[in-house]
């Protein structure tokens, strides 16, 4: 087998070390390094992945985030889901820090955590690439595609109120030509989308 000659590992900012690297330690990560002078840096590591953060005056500002590639993204989801109850005493899917809920069939969800940073968990495979980003041929319906990007804007950006907006818009557009199973579909992604407002 071929050696790696490099390696890329993305550096996370954080706004404080300790907070940040205990959060990670709760979700069962291990802290492998901790640095507090002259500048915070600390590593975390579980199943062979690493999570780098630093402190640097400033460069928490804006987003920041990377991908986790995993075999089982729900049996992960579950962990870190049952881990955040144990720790926090609920399962926080709103605010700072939180974790996207998992719908079935999904195949990722994003944890953000104290300092903000977003690490998206994928299940490793071509499953987005066939349900969403070649969701909207030709042969869907108004309703239909505003649907595929309602569902695309939630479990991709977590933008909750555009994909609200784009379901509104389409609903109200309606004419009675649509199916009752899109009609059911869209009432109960929309429900969805309030619960998490």
């Amino acid at each position: 087998m071929e050696q790696k000659e490099w390696t890329t590992v993305p550096v996370l900012p954080c706004k404080s070390i300790g907070e940040t690297l205990a959060f990670w330690e709760n979700l069962g990560f291990a802290i492998t390094y901790r640095q507090d002078r002259p500048y915070q840096y600390g590593v975390v590591e579980r199943n062979g992945h690493q999570l780098h953060f630093v402190r640097v005056k400033g460069a928490e500002a804006g987003y920041t985030g990377c991908l986790m590639m995993v075999q089982n993204v729900e049996q992960v989801h579950t962990d870190f889901s049952r881990a955040l109850k144990t720790k926090l005493g609920r399962v926080p899917n709103t605010g700072i820090p939180r974790i996207s809920r998992m719908r079935p069939g999904q195949s990722r969800f994003t944890i953000t955590d104290v300092s903000e940073n977003a690490v998206i968990v994928i299940q490793i495979g071509e499953k987005d690439q066939v349900e969403y980003e070649d969701a909207d041929p030709a042969t869907l319906t108004p309703l239909q595609k505003a649907i595929s990007l309602a569902l695309r804007l939630r479990d991709f950006k977590e933008d909750f109120p555009a994909a609200l907006k784009v379901l509104d818009v389409a609903i109200g557009k309606m004419d009675g030509g649509e199916s009752e199973c899109d009609r059911a579909r869209a009432a109960e992604i929309r429900q969805s989308l309030e619960n998490l407002l």
